[in-house]
């Protein structure tokens, strides 16, 4: 239907005021497919947005869609949470916000259409691409995380896991003083691409010896979920070291408290996004997810966070399905997965 136009990223865009959107959809575990369904007006409080791009967060999303451990298991279940767009109308009593406003949002799936809580959206900044805004939820959970270990500047810092939120803490730890700031993984295509957003070393956690390598840091921060990794992460920490546990585990891990946490006197950090912020007011080493949002964006637009080596593909939305396919089988030759809804 006829609608307003805007020109964003050199793209025109057209403000449509249909009922219906493409949503990539969950139906049942192990299953993905498009789906086309309603969009009602934005309720009081939303914002509708028109999705230009969205971030997919391989491992959350691939653990909802299977079932995994520590997941709520209910479907239908539409994953994702990761998107940016252009706001397309506004819900009564939203403050800040207008029809043709660059937005990057939490909490909205990928779909062409979506109506989300203005409270988990932020205005884009000029300057800052589309399919860089979208990982804006990526990012705040990489910064909550880091930002909780109180990094002194001078501090050596390991990364076990260099996914897209790993890489993401590895250069907030970098900004935030670590010297050197050292990432690990199996994956040489992920390591690689940590050294080009500027990692001071990265390690291959197959080859023996390399723990020792390390050099026992005093900050070890998870971000594999991996039930295995949260020993290792324990077990290369220094004496009175911290340990943050920034990805969810799936499953059970088992631990050597007594050897590898009570006799080094360790302390254990859960950086879980959702519920370890403040809901409003930020204080040092806890900011509230606006700030946070914030703050990830401004580093994006100056520079200081580098999320070009990270995109590993951009793929329309019609084969979105096939994409998603490659990260349920586990395809950890991906790292940033970007879908386009234009």
């Amino acid at each position: 239907m006829p609608g307003r136009g805007a020109v964003v990223d050199g793209r025109a865009h057209r403000y449509i005021t249909g009922v219906k959107s493409p949503v990539l959809m969950s139906p049942a575990k192990g299953k993905v497919e498009l789906q086309e369904l309603d969009v009602p007006a934005p309720a009081p409080g939303e914002l509708q947005v028109e999705v230009h791009a969205s971030a997919i967060s391989p491992g959350t999303e691939r653990a909802f869609v299977l079932n995994m451990p520590n997941t709520p298991g209910v479907f239908p279940m539409e994953p994702g949470y990761c998107a940016a767009g252009i706001v397309k109308a506004v819900g009564a009593g939203v403050q800040g916000f207008a029809p043709g406003d660059r937005v990057a949002a939490y909490l909205l799936g990928h779909r062409r259409v979506g109506n989300v809580d203005a409270k988990w959206a932020m205005l884009v900044p000029a300057g800052v691409p589309m399919e860089q805004a979208a990982f804006l939820g990526l990012g705040q959970i990489a910064l909550q995380g880091v930002r909780k270990m109180r990094i002194e500047l001078g501090e050596r810092v390991l990364v076990l896991g260099l996914g897209v939120i790993g890489q993401l803490a590895l250069q907030a730890a970098r900004l935030s003083g670590a010297v050197p700031a050292v990432g690990a993984d199996t994956v040489e295509s992920r390591m690689q691409a940590a050294l080009a957003c500027g990692a001071d070393a990265v390690l291959n956690t197959a080859t023996e010896g390399w723990m020792q390598k390390a050099g026992s840091p005093p900050v070890v921060i998870e971000s594999t979920g991996s039930t295995d990794v949260v020993g290792l992460a324990f077990q290369a920490a220094a004496p009175f070291g911290r340990v943050a546990l920034l990805a969810s585990t799936r499953g059970e891990s088992t631990v050597n408290f007594y050897r590898d946490v009570h006799r080094k006197g360790i302390t254990i950090v859960g950086a879980h996004a959702s519920l370890t912020v403040p809901a409003a007011e930020s204080r040092p080493g806890f900011w509230a997810w606006k700030d946070d949002a914030a703050c990830f964006l401004e580093l994006v637009k100056t520079g200081r966070l580098v999320l070009g080596p990270l995109i590993s593909t951009k793929t329309p939305w019609l084969q979105s399905v096939e994409l998603y396919g490659r990260i349920l089988e586990g395809d950890r030759e991906l790292i940033g997965s970007v879908l386009l809804w234009d």
